[in-house]
C-alpha cells in the first residue's frame, strides 16, 4: 500500500494534536516580520491581511534589501522558521533561523528566496510563498523550501507574500529525511535524517566544498551535532564538505563516521588518467582521519543498529568490486546501504551504476527493496530502467539540477520517466529541500 508523503522538517516526535481552530487565518496569523526597501531610511512592519503576510511593495520599483521573519507559536506548540536567500554578486547565504535579520544593502537586492518550517509541530502547516520581482507581476505560489526566483537571472525582489496553511493530513513521524541541493547548481549529494524524538542526526555525504556553508547552517539548525555521518565514497561532489568540516568544525560536533575502504595504490592506477577522479579528496580524508577511532570502514553484508534503526551494507570496496574490472574504482567502491525503521526503509546507492548495479540486483534481489531510494550516480545509472524494479520504491531521489534530470544527454531523464510511468514519485534539486516522513 502506498503511503501518503509528508513534506515536513521536524525535530521531535509530535504526539496526536487536535487544534482548537482550523481556519487558515489562525495559521497565517502566527507569522510576522519586517523589511527595508532600497532608498528607505527605516524599516517597515510586514502587513497582514486576508491571511497573507506581505513584505515590500509591489510596483514600487524598490528592491527588498533587508528583512526579518519569525513565528509566534501557539502555547505548547514548537514551530520555527528558517530561510535562505541568494543575491547577485554574493551568491547563496546560509540558512538562517527565524528572527535573524538578513541584510544586503551593499549589493543589488535579493533575487531568490526559500522558506521552510522546523520544530516538532512543523508538520501541522505548509508554508506557501510567492515573489514579485521589479517590473513584473506576482510569480506562482511555491511551498516548503522550494526556490522562489531564478538566481542565474538576478532580478531583484520587491515584494514577498507568505501564508501558513494548516495541513489536515499531518501524521506524526519518528524521523524526517531531507534531500538538500547543491548551492552552485551542480550535481552533488547531501541528506539529513533527523530523529523527531531524541534529536539524533544522521548525515549522508555533503557535496562539493562550495556547499560547506549550507551544510554547516543546516547542521546548526538541527542542533549542531552529527551523531552518524555516512560517506558513500570519495569523489568531490560527495566527500569534500566532510573534509572541510572535519578540518575546521567551528563548533560542530561529529560522532561516528562510516566510510568505504579503498586501496589507494589500486585506485591511483586508474585515477591519474581519469579527469573526473579526485584522489586529492581521498588523500585529505586519509591524512586528517588517521588514528581516529570514530572512523568505521564498512564491509559488504555488515549489519548494525543506530538509534533503533537497522543498517545493512550491500556494497563496499572489496574483491567483488575489483573483480568487475572497471577502472571507475571510486564510484564502484561506493557504499550501498539500507536504513530500515519499524515501517519504512531508505536505500542509498552512492555512485554505483552500470554492470555493478546489475550484479548487486542479481546478488541481493528483493533485499534491496526500500520505500525510498537514492539511485546511484545521480540517476545516470547506464542500465535499463527495469533493473530498478527490484527496489520496489514509492519515491526516488535524484541528486541533480534540471540540466541533469531533464536532458536527453543523461540517463536520469529516462529513469524519471520510467518512475512516473510506474507510479513512483520523484524528487530532484528543482524542488529541494525535499522532505519525507520516516517511521
Amino acid at each position: 500500500m502506498r503511503h501518503k508523503l509528508l513534506r515536513i522538517v521536524s525535530l521531535i516526535t509530535l504526539a496526536a494534536i487536535v487544534l482548537p481552530l482550523t481556519s487558515c487565518a489562525f495559521a497565517s496569523s502566527l507569522i510576522y516580520g519586517k523589511y527595508k526597501l532600497s532608498g528607505d531610511s527605516s524599516e517597515s512592519k510586514a502587513r497582514f491581511a486576508d491571511d497573507v503576510l506581505t513584505l515590500g511593495q509591489k510596483g514600487s520599483g524598490k528592491c527588498i534589501e533587508a528583512f526579518t521573519i519569525d513565528i509566534n507559536s501557539p502555547d505548547g506548540k514548537d514551530i520555527s522558521i528558517a530561510y535562505r536567500s541568494h543575491i547577485q554578486d554574493a551568491g547563496w547565504y546560509d540558512w538562517a533561523p527565524g528572527g535573524q535579520e538578513i541584510t544586503y544593502a551593499q549589493y543589488y537586492g535579493i533575487d531568490t528566496i526559500q522558506f521552510m518550517l522546523m520544530g516538532k509541530d512543523a508538520g501541522m502547516f505548509d508554508i506557501e510563498y510567492r515573489i514579485a520581482v521589479v517590473g513584473e507581476d506576482w510569480q506562482e505560489w511555491v511551498s516548503n523550501g522550494t526556490i522562489a526566483g531564478i538566481p542565474e537571472v538576478h532580478r531583484p525582489i520587491e515584494a514577498v507574500e507568505i501564508k501558513l496553511v494548516q495541513n489536515d493530513s499531518y501524521v506524526p513521524a519518528a524521523w524526517t529525511i531531507t534531500e538538500f541541493d547543491d548551492v552552485q547548481g551542480n550535481q552533488g549529494m547531501f541528506y539529513t535524517m533527523r530523529n523527531n524524538e531524541d534529536g539524533t542526526l544522521i548525515v549522508v555525504d555533503g557535496g562539493h566544498a562550495e556547499n560547506t556553508t549550507q551544510v554547516r547552517s543546516v547542521i546548526n539548525l538541527m542542533g549542531g551535532r552529527v551523531d552518524h555521518w555516512f560517506l558513500t565514497h570519495y569523489d568531490e561532489d560527495h566527500a569534500c564538505v566532510f573534509n572541510e568540516i572535519y578540518a575546521d568544525p567551528d563548533g560542530i560536533e561529529i560522532g561516528e563516521v562510516y566510510a568505504t575502504p579503498l586501496d589507494y595504490d589500486y585506485y591511483m592506477t586508474f585515477a591519474v588518467e581519469r579527469w573526473w577522479d579526485t584522489p586529492w579528496v581521498y588523500e585529505q580524508f586519509l591524512s586528517q582521519t588517521e588514528g581516529d577511532e570514530r572512523i568505521h570502514y564498512l564491509a559488504r553484508d555488515d549489519v548494525f543498529e543506530i538509534d533503533g534503526l537497522t543498517v545493512e551494507v550491500f556494497n563496499s570496496y572489496d574483491d567483488i568490486v575489483i573483480g568487475t574490472g572497471s577502472p571507475d574504482v571510486a564510484n564502484f567502491a561506493s557504499l550501498v546501504f539500507k536504513i530500515s525503521g519499524q515501517e519504512d526503509s531508505i536505500l542509498f546507492c552512492g555512485d554505483v551504476y552500470g554492470q555493478l548495479w546489475v550484479l548487486l540486483t542479481e546478488m541481493y534481489g528483493d533485499r534491496l527493496a526500500a520505500r525510498y531510494v537514492q539511485p546511484g550516480h545521480h540517476g545516470n545509472n547506464h542500465v535499463d530502467s527495469e533493473y530498478w524494479s527490484v527496489v520496489n520504491a514509492d519515491v526516488m531521489f535524484f541528486d541533480g539540477p534540471s540540466w541533469l534530470t531533464t536532458s536527453d544527454d543523461h540517463d536520469a531523464k529516462r529513469l524519471i520517466e520510467w518512475c512516473h510511468s510506474n507510479g513512483i514519485e520523484t524528487y530532484e534539486f528543482a524542488t529541494a529541500p525535499n522532505w519525507v516522513a520516516f517511521n
